[in-house]
């Protein structure tokens, strides 16, 4: 009987270990993604005289999206049994 009470629990505990795992994945992520922007955006931003520095980072951070989706789509492609 304890069995069938502690399996859920456990599956559950599992379940959200995981999930806070993710989180901090995405989390560090996005934080690289905005010091990456930092770096790009005034490079952009001296680079060109009618982008406003709203603009540049604007374009900097779509550079980065774009080349994000680009190499998780390749991933996608060629290792599609992960997915």
């Amino acid at each position: 009987m304890k069995e069938s009470v502690l399996r859920p629990l456990e599956v559950f505990n599992d379940w959200r270990v995981r999930l806070q795992q993710r989180r901090v994945r995405i989390a560090l992520k996005i934080f690289i993604a905005l010091c990456l922007n930092l770096a790009i955006a005034p490079a952009l931003y001296a680079a060109t005289d009618s982008l406003s520095r709203g603009n540049a980072y604007a374009l900097g951070l779509l550079g980065l999206v774009v080349v994000g989706l680009a190499a998780y789509l390749t991933t996608v492609i060629l290792k599609p049994e992960k997915f």
